[in-house]
């Protein structure tokens, strides 16, 4: 038997720094915005497909010594960088389980959705939105989540521009490019369609001469730094870290509006997972910072300490949904793109 902890991830592209940033983000400049209604199947999460409360209840889900345990993720950043993070985690709970626990990072949230129906995941680390989706087709429930070095368990989402760029308020924006994330993020995505929403413009693609999907936070970040979008959307947490590292870009950058706070990407599982196992895991990551080998893997991690999260805590993330007019139910995400990530 296979166990399988699905870590959610998207696709980012791979940016070294600033001297190579444009020649990655450039690519950009190919994508095509085409209606979800023609494209939202192709790599969206299946609009096709029975939820696993319309198919025959799965049974339990019980592990022997040794089975593999699989936990999905969404892209957040460099993919190299986040399965290095990632297996501090995935390391101790197969020590602690006496199971194979691996993470799998996939290339769509319609892979993860799909993943959890053909029972081939057992968990995953999501974010609000993506969590959300997922929840909307298949029978998971969160568990944990991990509070950060600066003792923070919730992100933000930021909108910014150029200091240079003369763009300060909605009107500016009018004809000019922006850059978001993925339509499958609420900091990258929903954050963004809600606030101009409440500005009164809830036609984005004509408001804007372009809409680009970066693919990941950094990488939209970088392509309004390097002037590739004039406005651009991702997670405050990504935003500061790339302002810390680079002067140039703290200099030069500048956030002209932020969501309300949001929990941190968390872990959920199947609720088919053997009551017992599921609990363990819990139990496992809540007491990481009590004991000293925990808290070296929490240290590896980037992480004080994991906290309990329940599905009420994603009530402003619904609510945001519903301002920014997203259709969970038909996942009818406004609009994608084609052609790269």
């Amino acid at each position: 038997m296979k166990i399988k902890i699905c870590i959610v991830t998207v696709f980012y592209m791979i940016m070294p720094g600033p001297a190579d940033i444009a020649g990655h983000v450039s690519s950009l400049g190919d994508f095509t915005i085409l209606n979800v209604s023609q494209v939202c199947a192709d790599e969206g999460f299946p609009t096709d497909v029975k939820t696993q409360k319309e198919v025959v209840r799965p049974r339990v889900k019980k592990f022997r010594k040794g089975d593999k345990f699989v936990i999905v993720l969404i892209p957040e950043k460099n993919v190299f960088d986040q399965r290095n993070q990632y297996k501090h985690i995935t390391n101790y709970l197969s020590k602690k389980l006496d199971l194979d626990v691996q993470a799998e990072i996939l290339p769509s949230y319609g892979d993860i959705c799909r993943a959890f129906l053909r029972g081939e995941a057992d968990a995953g680390f999501f974010g609000g939105f993506s969590y959300i989706m997922t929840r909307n087709k298949v029978a998971i429930e969160p568990v944990a989540r991990p509070v950060w070095l600066d003792n923070s368990s919730t992100y933000s989402g930021y909108i910014f521009v150029r200091r240079d760029s003369g763009i300060r308020t909605v009107e500016d924006m009018e004809g000019k490019s922006i850059a978001l994330v993925h339509r499958a993020t609420t900091a990258g995505y929903i954050f963004p369609r809600a606030y101009f929403k409440r500005h009164g413009i809830s036609d984005m693609e004509n408001y804007f001469s372009k809409i680009y999907f970066a693919g990941s936070h950094d990488t939209s970040a970088w392509a309004v730094y390097t002037g590739e979008a004039d406005i651009g959307s991702c997670k405050n947490r990504i935003f500061n870290a790339l302002a810390r590292e680079d002067q140039d870009f703290r200099n030069q950058m500048v956030v002209l509006a932020e969501s309300q706070e949001m929990p941190s990407n968390g872990l959920a599982v199947s609720r088919y997972l053997d009551p017992a196992l599921k609990s363990r895991i819990k139990n496992l990551l809540l007491n990481l910072d009590k004991n000293r080998e925990g808290r070296l893997v929490l240290k590896n991690f980037g992480a004080v300490r994991f906290i309990e999260t329940r599905d009420e805590d994603y009530a402003l993330q619904d609510q945001m949904i519903k301002e920014a007019g997203v259709d969970i139910e038909t996942n009818a995400c406004g609009y994608m793109i084609r052609g790269g990530r």
